[in-house]
């Protein structure tokens, strides 16, 4: 049985309407990455809001194009979708409330694109877990953490959670390092060693009177100090400072510098030491 070419028309134009709504997407896209790239060279805080835009016009683009596709291929759909309308208001209300969500996060990620807590590429501290920002899609964003997981975040959590921003405004880090010598040890030998490490470290960045070295508390088993330096931002702050324990270990251990093992002292009672004496007095006579 033959099939007449007038019924299979609407089916080939809503196709190549379809196909053609997507090829004009990602010319847009191409387009507006190109021109995206210029810019974010030019000014690089704007690479968030730029790429979020890009987005919201090719979203934009395939839904016209998907709409308009479809009424011109199936030009009896308007008046169904207009019965519709007309008859399921009740469910369009339904169906919009249901979709409160979706608009939050929405009107939450163009909120994040403009207002900028953090922008693509920052390091954060969310929720415990360090993470690089990789993307800020309509919905949700995409944070990649130390580990190289991917954590998907609906943007409207934003409004409401605490986020550390690393980056923002200035990235530098202040470096804490926490060592514990005993009292028998040099403490101002201890203090120089550690300040000197600091200073040699590669990525060290100067300022005020840093490298400097506190003494924290007198322990049970030693004096606590803290060597507090500097570097660039929070991921270098993580390795230097792994590093500086490292050399700081192995110059304690050529100046003669003791990191102590806890240490417990016992006192007896006066009958139980003089027994112990008689003890071991009889055990040299033997």
């Amino acid at each position: 049985m033959q099939i007449p070419l007038e019924s299979l028309q609407p089916l080939i134009i809503f196709i190549s309407g379809i196909l053609l709504t997507f090829a004009i997407a990602r010319i847009t896209h191409n387009f507006l990455i190109k021109h995206a790239s210029e810019k974010i060279l030019e000014e690089p805080k704007l690479k968030t809001i730029y790429l979020f835009v890009e987005k919201i016009i090719v979203s934009s683009v395939i839904l016209v194009g998907v709409v308009f596709t479809t009424f011109t291929a199936f030009t009896e759909t308007i008046g169904i979708v207009t019965s519709l309308l007309v008859v399921t208001g009740f469910a369009s209300i339904v169906i919009g409330l249901a979709s409160q969500s979706t608009l939050a996060n929405l009107i939450s990620g163009a909120l994040l694109a403009i207002t900028q807590p953090f922008r693509i590429g920052d390091a954060i501290m969310f929720k415990n877990e360090f993470c690089f920002v990789e993307d800020i899609t309509l919905t949700y964003t995409v944070f990649r953490t130390w580990d190289n997981r991917r954590l998907m975040i609906p943007n409207s959590m934003f409004q409401s959670d605490i986020v550390i921003n690393y980056t923002a405004n200035d990235p530098t880090m202040l470096v804490p390092v926490f060592v514990h010598i005993s009292y028998e040890s040099d403490l101002e030998k201890a203090r120089q060693i550690m300040i000197d490490v600091a200073k040699r470290h590669a990525d060290f960045l100067p300022i005020g009177d840093l490298p400097k070295v506190h003494v924290m508390e007198f322990a049970e088993s030693g004096i606590n100090l803290r060597l507090l330096t500097r570097t660039r931002d929070q991921p270098t702050a993580f390795e230097m400072s792994k590093e500086i324990l490292r050399q700081i270990k192995k110059e304690f251990d050529d100046n003669g510098i003791e990191i102590p093992y806890p240490r417990r002292y016992i006192i007896f009672d006066k009958r139980l030491e003089k027994q112990l004496n008689r003890i071991d007095a009889n055990l040299e006579k033997s």
